[in-house]
Formats: C-alpha cells, sequence, structure tokens
C-alpha cells in the first residue's frame, strides 16, 4: 500500500511533464559552433553553458575535425554512417580507427584527437560538463593522457537488462548506474511489450534501429502511442510514467539516464 501511495504522489508530481518525440524529419539542425562549417548539431537534452548535455552532431561526408581537446570528458555513439577518429595532436590516417553505426567511443578529458567523415554520418554525443572546445595550435598542448576508447557494434557486451522482461538486453557504455549521469544500450525483441513504468531520473532515448512506439500513463493507449523511427529520440522528464511497444522489428537504443538507475512498474511483469 505505502509503495503504491509512492508511486501515485510521484506520478502526481509530474503531472505536467511531457514525453517529447522527435522523428528524424523533425529534428532542428543549426552549425555546430568551434567546429567546420557544415557541420550540423541538435540539442536533444540538458543544458550546454552548464551540462550535462547530450546533442546529435552531423558530419557531412569530407568533413574534417582538426585535433583538438575538451576539459571534459566526451562520449559519442554512432547513429549512421561512420567515423573515423585518431588520438594526436596531428592528423595521422594511417592510425585512426573508423567507428560505423551502432558502435561507441569516449574521449577523456584533456586527451587531444581528431576526427574525419568519409561518408555522411550523426553521432549522439554526450557531455558532462559545459561544452567548449580548444583546438590544438600555435604551441598549445593537450593536458590529458587518457587512451581513446572504440568499442565496435559486433563487440559490444550485452546481457539480461535488470529490472525488465526477460530477454530484453542491455549494455554499460558510459558513467555509473549507482550515481548518473550514465549511458547504455538496449535492445528490444520484436514484439516486446515494456509495460506502464516511471523513473527517478530524465531519460534521454535515441533509437539506433528499428521502430519503438512510447507514450504517457499509467495505463497504455495504442491510440496515444509515439513513434519513433531509427534516427529520432524520446525525452522523458523524470518521474513521468510511460510505456512502449516494439510493434515489428527488433529495436536497439541508446538511452542517456540523469540519476541513478532505477524502473518502477505499475503492475507486475
Amino acid at each position: 500500500m505505502k509503495t503504491c501511495l509512492a508511486a501515485l504522489v510521484l506520478v502526481l508530481f509530474a503531472q505536467d511533464a511531457k514525453v517529447t518525440a522527435v522523428n528524424p524529419g523533425e529534428i532542428k539542425w543549426t552549425q555546430a559552433p568551434g567546429l567546420t562549417t557544415g557541420m550540423m548539431t541538435s540539442l536533444q537534452w540538458g543544458d550546454t553553458e552548464k551540462g550535462p548535455y547530450q546533442v546529435l552532431v552531423k558530419f557531412p561526408a569530407g568533413a574534417v575535425v582538426q585535433p583538438h581537446f575538451h576539459k571534459y570528458d566526451e562520449f559519442a555513439t554512432v547513429l549512421s554512417g561512420s567515423v573515423v577518429l585518431g588520438q594526436s595532436d596531428t592528423i595521422d590516417e594511417s592510425k585512426g580507427t573508423e567507428v560505423s553505426a551502432g558502435g561507441y567511443l569516449l574521449v577523456p578529458a584533456g586527451t587531444a584527437h581528431w576526427a574525419k567523415c568519409t561518408s555522411d554520418a550523426i553521432i549522439v554525443r554526450f557531455c558532462p560538463g559545459p561544452r567548449e572546445l580548444t583546438p590544438i595550435k600555435d604551441g598549445v598542448k593537450a593536458p590529458g593522457t587518457g587512451a581513446l576508447q572504440v568499442t565496435q557494434a559486433k563487440d559490444a557486451k550485452w546481457e539480461q537488462a535488470p529490472g525488465m522482461a526477460e530477454g530484453i538486453k542491455t549494455v554499460l557504455q558510459y558513467g555509473d548506474p549507482k550515481v548518473g549521469p550514465y549511458i547504455i544500450l538496449l535492445k528490444f525483441p520484436a514484439g516486446t511489450y515494456n509495460p506502464p513504468h516511471w523513473h527517478t531520473a530524465d531519460e534521454a532515448v535515441t533509437i539506433l534501429k528499428g521502430t519503438m512506439i512510447t507514450g504517457e500513463g499509467e495505463k497504455a493507449d495504442d491510440a496515444k502511442g509515439l513513434p519513433v523511427n531509427a534516427g529520432g529520440f524520446f525525452i522523458i522528464p523524470g518521474k513521468t510514467a510511460h510505456w512502449g511497444k516494439v510493434p515489428k522489428d527488433e529495436v536497439t537504443l541508446t538511452r542517456l539516464g540523469n540519476g541513478p538507475r532505477d524502473i518502477h512498474y505499475f503492475e507486475k511483469k
């Protein structure tokens, strides 16, 4: 009884919160500040002036990001296309690593790196601090010594998602789920129904593969479901009741949680 009352209080607290669904064609792109002309960005969640925040970044074919570093960790998942990345204060393509759709990378704070696109690409980029970039030129030297970490899609280590229905798989990509922020991959089999539930923290969900339908409420209502295709995203405020369905093909997504990992179902599965 106490658990039910607590859940009700939390839902009432968030009664004005809304699930935002953005399909690929609805994304509003602007020139990415500090990057090559033609590289575009779109804020998904957070505050770029204070951090943390998450954005989409679009690279046109042939775009080159000159060597630079950031004061904070940079984490990115490749949404589409592929990006060649290297760790150095000069560009040496023979030492670059190509990361394709579904792969992801971590650039530790202060580490010199560069990027190049051989084809159009889009990445999902997370940063725990304010947006900034320091070019490496005129004697500027990157202060960090951490190694660039790349995980290709085929090398992701999937396991059963804790607290979720059997068959839903997950991979920890970045951060600490005990405190957050953290980022995970989730894989939902075709036909999956994830019953109404809520999370304490905001979540930003970017669809990498397939189509996910999400709706608000303590009861699933197909008429109120919001479908989002690969390349689009959902923003779900903390304490907002919602549910999800995978109508056809398997869905893979990357999920940012801005706080400790939890999931509270309204009914036992």
